[in-house]
Parts: C-alpha cells; structure tokens; sequence
C-alpha cells in the first residue's frame, strides 16, 4: 500500500474529494468520507447484487461481525455487549438543568449534577454527553456514572462526539448504555453508529423496527439489521479503523489536530475580538473549540437564527457550526487529517468580511436554506401579475 500522504492539503488532495474552495471545519457535525472507504461501499453494492439475498444470510453477517470485533478493540468494549446500529439516539430529558459557565473543572460539572439529582428525586433516567456537540465540553462520565447510580438512576451515554476525538474504554464507565456515531471522527458514511449495553439490562432490551430475530435470546442477534435496511456502512468500519490506524490512531490525530485547533482559535479569537467559550483545558475536547462571535453578528442575527448565519457562511466557502446562547452567537470549530492553517486562515477572513457586509441596516431574514422557497409574482390591485417582478414566500 502507498504511503500515507502528511495531514492537511496533501492528505486532502490524495483521500477526499472535498471541494478545494471549501474550508470544511465541521467535522463534530458530520466528516467527509475518505475515497477509499466510497470506492470499497460501492464494490460491496456491486458484489451484494450479484445474489442479495444469499449476501444478507452469509457474507453480511460475517462482515458485520468482523466490523463489530474491530470496533470492539477500538472502543475498549467486550464484543459481546456491542451491537452496530444505524446512528446514536438519545432519549428524552425529563429534567433540563444548566451546568452555568466559566467552566474552571470538572468540578463545577459534578456539582451540578448533584444539585440536580438532589433537587429531583424523581429522576429515573438520565442521558449524559459524553462530548457536548456544541460547548465542546468533556464530561467526567465515570464519576457522574457513580454519582448517578448511587441516586439509582440508570444511566445513557452519548458518545456521538466522543469516538475517534478521545480514546474510550467503555466497559471500565460502569454506564447501563452507551450509544454513538462513527460518521463523525471516524469519517464513515452515513447510517453508522453503535449501542453497547450493560450485561444486565440485555435480556429485556428490544429494537425499535422488529424483524424475524427480535425475540433471539442473543442480544446482538436482535439488533441485527432488517433486509431493508443497508448494512454496508456498518460492514465499513472495520476498513474505516485500518485507515485511522495508519494515520496514526487516536493519539496521533488528536495530538496534531488539537495543536492546530488550538493555535487557529487563538488566531481567530485575536482577529475577531472575542474569546472562547468558558471551559478549563482538562474539560475541553481536543479536535473542536468554540469561540464567540463579534457582536456586530450577534445583533444582524439575532432575529434571524443560526441556519441563516450558517448559511451565508458557507455561501462564502466556510462549512462550520454556529449557534446562539443567551443572545450571544458562538461558532465551533472543527479540526481533522484534512484541514491546514489556511483553512482557519479563510474562517477568519470570511467572518470579517460578513462583519463588513452586516454594518448598516437590519436584514430581512432570507429564510431558512433547506426550505425551498418559490418565486411568486407580485399582483397588483386588478388581480394582473406585474412585469418581471418576483418576491421570495418564505414558510
């Protein structure tokens, strides 16, 4: 096999096929596929067809569960109590408390949730990031697991944003679930993710979309995917792991892409006027900062919304993460194998450049971008379309 290009544009060049006006800083959302992993998806399409049904009794399930050994290892989980699935789902909050900022340790992330416990007895499940998609903040999960459990409340959590940043070792958590996403990190297609379960709770865990298998005495067995569903994303991951381990692993890629991630923020912070958001190091993720915005864009965006800003930042060749909290706008900033300095580089012009274009008066909302929007002619009094003229119906 060829070596392994260097991280960055050279990377980018040999293994994706990423847009080279795009400066795609949004991993945490969703990653960009190798080629390798696109080109080895569709030869599996093409081999499944020859005879679909005789691949869905015998070579995917061997497959699949060489994919589940692999992310087994990978994960620090007994393959036993690990199923593939299609995404990480989450459950329902009953409780909604707020974990206040500066973050100084984590600490401050224990106390509140003990507060929460002892203020809500009622509390029978609680569902913990293992990452937080948009803060970026690192929870101390064992020491919430413990804490949780000693309430007697089951605890769920959600590694979407965890696997592939961080190492794991699931079994030493002690949690009763642990779901997440390999189409982040990880870089695989879509409809990849994995549910691990305490041995404890296997016996009367069911799937959501049943199939002949659903009452197997197996776990894994139950969850395995119905026939109309595609299973290839999943039969990847063990080739999605090979890859990552020949860039390096865990250690490698986090150590390079939080230095670079680091530095950018930094950078960007110092050209925008801002800082970051309030997290202590020890409790920060290693591949994603988040950082505030110039208040000239909080205010031209406030009654718009963070698609809206999303969007015109895209439009100019940056893919990120905005959002607001308490009024203020934020934006996160992913870093992976692929980006360079120049990428963060362009973030920071393109946000000055946007701060220029929103000085004057307020906006009209364009609407959200995902929402098509028809062109409808104006009519006047007499019921007769004018001339050439169209406005935008927004829904």
């Amino acid at each position: 096999m060829a070596k392994i290009p260097t991280f960055g544009k050279e990377l980018r060049k040999r293994e994706f096929d990423i847009d080279e006006d795009v400066a795609f800083c949004n991993s945490a959302a969703r990653a960009c596929v190798p080629q390798r992993l696109i080109e080895k998806q569709c030869t599996i399409i093409r081999e499944r067809e020859k005879d679909s049904h005789m691949w869905e009794m015998k070579q995917g399930p061997r497959l699949i569960w060489e994919s589940t050994r692999a992310l087994a290892k990978f994960i620090g989980a007994d393959v036993e109590n690990l199923t593939l699935t299609e995404n990480a789902t989450t459950g329902t909050e009953l409780v909604f408390f707020d974990i206040p900022f500066p973050i100084r340790s984590k600490v401050d992330i224990l106390t509140a949730f003990k507060r929460a416990l002892e203020r809500h007895e009622q509390i029978k499940l609680t569902v913990i990031d293992h990452i937080a998609s948009s803060s970026c903040v690192v929870f101390p999960i064992k020491e919430l697991t413990e804490m949780c459990h000693q309430h007697g409340v089951i605890v769920v959590i959600d590694g979407a944003h965890a696997t592939a940043q961080i190492e794991l070792s699931i079994e030493e958590y002690g949690a009763d679930y642990y779901v997440g996403n390999l189409c982040k990190w990880l870089m695989l297609p879509q409809s990849a993710g994995y549910l691990w379960v305490h041995p404890k709770h296997q016996a009367r865990l069911q799937p959501l979309l049943t199939s002949h298998d659903c009452f197997d005495p197996f776990y894994r067995t139950r969850f395995y995917p119905t026939l109309n569903r595609d299973l290839i994303s999943q039969v990847l991951v063990k080739d999605a792991l090979e890859f990552y381990e020949e860039l390096g692993g865990v250690k490698a890629i986090a150590s390079r892409n939080s230095q670079l991630v680091t530095n950018a923020v930094a950078m960007l912070s110092e050209a925008w006027g801002t800082k970051l958001l309030e997290v202590s190091p020890d409790c920060r993720a290693p591949m994603a900062v988040t950082l505030y915005l110039p208040r000239k864009l909080e205010e031209a965006y406030s009654g718009l919304g963070r698609i809206d800003l999303m969007y015109d930042l895209h439009v100019k060749g940056v893919c990120v993460r905005a959002f607001f909290k308490e009024d203020m706008a934020l934006l996160r900033i992913s870093c992976h194998i692929w980006n360079d300095w120049e990428d963060f580089e362009k973030v920071r012009d393109t946000v000055l450049e946007l701060l220029e274009e929103v000085r004057g008066p307020p906006r009209n909302s364009p609407g959200y971008y995902f929402v098509p929007r028809p062109e409808t002619k104006e009519v006047d009094q007499n019921g007769s379309m004018t001339n050439g003229s169209t406005k935008n119906v927004v829904h």
